[in-house]
C-alpha cells in the first residue's frame, strides 16, 4: 500500500485540479453572460451609415462604398444617416476615412453633380490659373488653403507696379487633385480657385495685363475693416462786417467881432475847435 500511496496522491491532485478548472470556467462563463445582459439592457444601439473604405473628395456615394454600423443610441453624431438609400448618389466634399460616420455637412447638395462641380458653392465659380514654383509659393498652395492674389503691371520708363487685386481666395484643387497630404509641398502648373463672378473677370483681365503671384495666408487671419474717416466739409468763410463811424465833415464857423463904434467884422474859422482863419 505504501508503494502506491504516492501515485494515489498524485492522481487525486490531478483530479481536484481538473475539477477546479472546470468550475472556474463555468463561473467565468456565467459572469460574462450576465455582463452581456447588463450591457444590452443599459446601452441600446442603433445603426448609422459609415464609409466602408477611404473616400476622396468628389467621390459619389453608393452601396459599394458604404455600410451600416452599430452605434450607441442617443449618441449619434449630428447629421448622421440611418439609411444608405438616403445618401446614395450624394458626393463627398471632404475626405472620409473607413469607419467614419457619413454626415450631412460633409456631402454636397443633392443633384449638384460629381467631382469638382459638387465642391463649388452656389453663386461661386471655379477658375484655374497657371503658376510655377515661385508664383505658387514653392508648392505650399494646397487644396482648402487661402491665398491673396497680387497683380504686377509694367509702367512707363521700365517701372513696374504691384497691387493686391483679390484677398482671401479659397483654393479648390492643385492640378487635378482635390486632396493632398496636409503640409506636403507639391509643385504644380495650375491652381483652381473659388471666386465670385466679378472676381473671375478681375483675375482674367490681370492675366492679360501682366504676371500674377499667389500669397499664402493663414485661414484664421481675418481682414479687419478700416475705420471710415469722414472728411470734414470745408469751412465757409463768412465776411465780418466792421462798424463804420461816419464823422461829419467840419463846417466853417463864423464869429462876428464888434469894436466900439466901428462897424462889426465877421471872421471865418475852419471849425469850432480850430483857431485857423479861412
Amino acid at each position: 500500500m505504501k508503494r502506491y500511496s504516492g501515485l494515489i496522491a498524485f492522481g487525486l491532485a490531478i483530479g481536484f485540479g481538473l475539477m477546479a478548472v472546470v468550475l472556474a470556467h463555468k463561473w467565468l462563463a456565467a459572469r460574462n453572460s450576465e455582463a452581456r445582459i447588463i450591457v444590452n439592457k443599459t446601452a441600446p444601439v442603433t445603426q448609422i451609415v459609415v464609409a466602408a473604405a477611404d473616400l476622396q473628395i468628389g467621390t459619389p456615394l453608393s452601396k459599394k462604398n458604404l455600410v451600416l454600423a452599430e452605434w450607441p443610441m442617443g449618441s449619434e453624431p449630428r447629421g448622421a444617416f440611418n439609411d444608405i438609400g438616403a445618401v446614395e448618389g450624394r458626393v463627398a466634399v471632404t475626405q472620409l476615412t473607413a469607419g467614419e460616420p457619413v454626415l450631412a455637412a460633409e456631402l454636397a447638395a443633392p443633384g449638384s453633380g460629381a467631382g469638382m462641380v459638387a465642391m463649388i458653392n452656389p453663386g461661386m465659380r471655379a477658375m484655374a490659373v497657371q503658376v510655377d514654383e515661385v508664383t505658387g509659393v514653392g508648392g505650399f498652395v494646397l487644396p482648402n488653403t487661402f491665398v491673396d492674389i497680387i497683380g504686377v503691371e509694367s509702367q512707363k520708363r521700365g517701372k513696374e507696379k504691384a497691387k493686391t487685386i483679390l484677398k482671401k481666395i479659397k483654393v479648390l484643387a492643385i492640378a487635378q487633385e482635390t486632396f493632398t497630404e496636409e503640409g506636403r509641398a507639391k509643385v504644380v502648373r495650375t491652381v483652381t480657385m473659388e471666386l465670385e463672378p466679378k472676381q473671375t473677370e478681375t483675375l482674367a483681365l490681370q492675366t492679360h495685363k501682366g504676371a500674377i503671384h499667389l500669397v499664402l495666408r493663414n485661414p484664421l487671419d481675418v481682414e479687419e475693416p478700416k475705420p471710415e474717416v469722414k472728411k470734414a466739409s470745408p469751412k465757409r468763410r463768412v465776411a465780418s462786417l466792421k462798424p463804420r463811424v461816419r464823422t461829419p465833415k467840419p463846417s466853417p464857423h463864423a464869429v462876428e467881432i464888434i469894436r466900439g463904434s466901428k462897424p462889426s467884422e465877421t471872421v471865418q474859422f475852419k471849425n469850432v475847435n480850430s483857431e485857423k482863419r479861412l
